[in-house]
C-alpha cells in the first residue's frame, strides 16, 4: 500500500518545504549570504597582511579581558597555561588558555599544531599572542611558535571557501525549482517528483564552477597545510570544474 499523497497543509512532509516557489525563494537569501561573505574577503586579506607584519605590543601586564587596553595594530603577548586538547567536531582541537588557573580565552588549532602542543604537555606554560583579542600564535619558547586557525591568510581563505560554496547554492536552488515546477501543476503545488541528480544545465555549470574549487581547498585548510598547498588544491579544483563544464558543452 502506497503512501498518502502530500496535502498542502502537511508541514511535516518534505514536499511542503520543497514547493517550486519555496525553492526559488531559498535562492535569494543563500545568494545574498554568499555575496556578503565574499565582500568581506578583501578586508580580511588586509587584516591578515597587517597581522603578519605587526610588531608586539609594549608589555603592560595581564588584561582582565582578551584584547582590552592593547594598542591597535600590534600583537598582545599574554603569559598563559595550556589546557587541552578539547576535541571538537572535525579536524583540529580546541585549547583553553588559562591565566592564574582560570579560563581566559579559547584557541582553535589544526591537527599538526595541536599535536605540537600535546608534545609540549598539558598544563605547560607558554605565551599567547593575541590579535584584536583573538589568539593567533602560541609561543612555546626558543623561537617555537604554533599557529592557530586564525593566523595569517587562513581566515580569509576559509571565508572565501564558505562564500563561494554558499553562492553556488543559489543557481542550484533555482535549477531545482525549475525542475520541480515541470513535474507539478503550479509553483505552489506540493505534488511532484523528488529532485535527484540534476543535469548539467548552464545554471548547474555555474554552480560547479563556484562549488568545486572551495571543496578542493577545504580539506588542506582544515588540516592546517601550508597556504601554497591550499592554493594549488583550489586551482586543481577549478581546472576540474572547467574541464567538466567544457565537456558538458561539447556533448
Amino acid at each position: 500500500m502506497g503512501r498518502t499523497p502530500p496535502r498542502g497543509w502537511h508541514f511535516w512532509r518534505r514536499a511542503f518545504w520543497t514547493r517550486p516557489a519555496l525553492l526559488l525563494g531559498y535562492a535569494l537569501p543563500v545568494g545574498v549570504l554568499g555575496v556578503v561573505l565574499l565582500l568581506n574577503v578583501p578586508a580580511t586579506i588586509s587584516d591578515a597582511l597587517a597581522m603578519r607584519t605587526a610588531p608586539e605590543c609594549p608589555r603592560a601586564g595581564i588584561r582582565p579581558e582578551p584584547g582590552t587596553g592593547a594598542p591597535d595594530g600590534c600583537l598582545e603577548r599574554i603569559a598563559v597555561t595550556l589546557s587541552g586538547p578539547w576535541f571538537s567536531r572535525g579536524p583540529g582541537s580546541d585549547w583553553h588558555l588559562l591565566v592564574d588557573g582560570r579560563f581566559y580565552v579559547e584557541a582553535d588549532l589544526p591537527p599538526g599544531g595541536s599535536r605540537r602542543l600535546e608534545d609540549h604537555g598539558d598544563d605547560a606554560r607558554a605565551d599567547a599572542l593575541l590579535w584584536e583579542g583573538t589568539p593567533v600564535l602560541i609561543d612555546l619558547g626558543s623561537g617555537d611558535r604554533v599557529e592557530t586557525e586564525d593566523w595569517g591568510h587562513r581566515s580569509w581563505l576559509f571565508m572565501l571557501c564558505f562564500g563561494l560554496f554558499t553562492l553556488a547554492g543559489c543557481p542550484m536552488l533555482i535549477q531545482a525549482a525549475l525542475l520541480k515546477r515541470r513535474t507539478t501543476d503550479g509553483w505552489w503545488s506540493v505534488r511532484g517528483e523528488s529532485i535527484g541528480l540534476m543535469p548539467m544545465t548552464p545554471l548547474m555549470q555555474v554552480a560547479c564552477l563556484l562549488a568545486v574549487p572551495p571543496l578542493a581547498m577545504f580539506l588542506p585548510l582544515a588540516f592546517g597545510l601550508h597556504t601554497a598547498v591550499v592554493v594549488v588544491a583550489g586551482l586543481a579544483g577549478l581546472s576540474l570544474a572547467v574541464f567538466g563544464v567544457v565537456k558538458a558543452q561539447t556533448r
